[in-house]
């Protein structure tokens, strides 16, 4: 097969876009056999290119204005360099010259689009079903986006193929007291924590737990952490902060390097992610790949991802949240079943598993 591989995103900040190109293509290179040919195709320079060798090319190529890159100058490329099969994450070209897989990590503009600004969600629903439409193959992370996409686009269950992702070899246990050390010198946090991981934004229901964590704090000798850049539409995370008053105020870190990911999870007594919708949901796996016990939302695919080796609750009730948190808080012993059993459950998932079951769907399009 000679394939093109989309992983524009990984020049991008952290998000399960970037995770997901990075993670794949990485393990795409090992998984490919000697007589395919693997392009990792960029928009700018990137460290893509220590992959290369005989069969694996990282490709740079740009376009000015960006917007003419899926549309016009990849498919040009793909012509040029007769590649025989495409894959990107939720844009097709409307026009390619080759037949196109697509992953769609979720559908949650359709299931909650009060979450996203008017001019996302009207291009999001005319890109999408576009993209359903015209995709020889769609992959997702899990079986609750599969249902979705199935139900919402009314699409063949075959035509949905279910590739699991996973996390980073850099998410592992590491020696607390040197996790504890480096998260007090690179970000001046001191004593024990509570961590929430995101893009900060309505879907990730940051409101509701800050309101939860204000009926815990006073029985516990937490902080609470929130890591991840600002989104869109904080006015009620603003307000619910406002009200919590100034001793018990989360503290925020703003956007973090990957490198600094690690050691802010295993120097957490907990990882809670009460987001209302996932497709996936990268950072609790992450959170179980460092030995960190974790409290998640008992909705969409999050259940699937961490199965019996978290503690689930009710997104959308505060109080059920705040019980979870003082489960968790006051009962070491049980998080340190849930930090055993979540180290399990994340060896489950591996991008090897994940690139190998892409490859099978790609040989499936071209009917090897």
């Amino acid at each position: 097969m000679r394939i093109a591989l989309d992983c524009r995103t990984i020049t991008a900040h952290k998000t399960g876009d970037r995770s997901y190109a990075l993670g794949l293509s990485r393990a795409l290179v090992d998984a490919v056999q000697d007589d395919d040919h693997l392009l990792l195709y960029t928009w700018e320079p990137s460290d893509l290119v220590r992959f290369a060798r005989s069969n694996v090319r990282a490709v740079v190529l740009p376009a000015s204005p960006r917007w003419t890159w899926t549309p016009l100058v990849f498919p040009r490329d793909l012509r040029r360099r007769r590649v025989e099969i495409a894959h990107v994450q939720y844009i097709v070209p409307p026009v390619a010259p080759c037949p196109v897989v697509t992953t769609i990590h979720d559908v949650s503009f359709r299931r909650h689009p009060q979450f996203f600004p008017l001019k996302h969600r009207l291009l999001l629903n005319w890109l999408i079903p576009q993209a359903v439409e015209s995709s020889a193959a769609i992959l997702t992370g899990s079986e609750a986006t599969r249902k979705d996409l199935v139900e919402l686009y009314d699409l063949p269950p075959e035509r949905v193929t279910v590739t699991p992702y996973a996390v980073d070899d850099s998410f592992q246990p590491q020696d607390r007291r040197a996790a504890e050390r480096a998260v007090r010198d690179r970000f001046g946090i001191t004593g024990p924590y509570v961590l929430s991981i995101c893009h900060m934004h309505p879907r990730k229901n940051l409101p509701r737990l800050v309101r939860a964590w204000t009926r815990v704090a006073p029985s516990v000798p937490h902080q609470l952490v929130l890591v991840g850049k600002k989104g869109w539409g904080n006015e009620e995370l603003n307000a619910a902060i406002s009200a919590a008053g100034q001793d018990r105020e989360p503290v925020f870190t703003g956007y973090v390097a990957d490198a600094d990911l690690p050691v802010l999870y295993a120097a957490a007594d907990l990882f809670v992610y009460p987001s209302l919708y996932e497709g996936f949901g990268l950072p609790p796996l992450e959170a179980m790949a460092c030995g960190t016990p974790v409290l998640t939302s008992n909705v969409s695919s999050l259940p699937e991802v961490v199965g019996d080796a978290a503690l689930l609750v009710d997104p959308t009730d505060e109080r059920s949240i705040a019980d979870g948190l003082a489960a968790l808080l006051h009962d070491p012993n049980r998080c340190a079943r849930l930090s055993e059993a979540g180290l399990c459950r994340a060896r489950l998932f591996s991008w090897k598993r994940c690139a190998r079951e892409t490859l099978a769907a790609y040989r499936q399009v071209l009917g090897q």
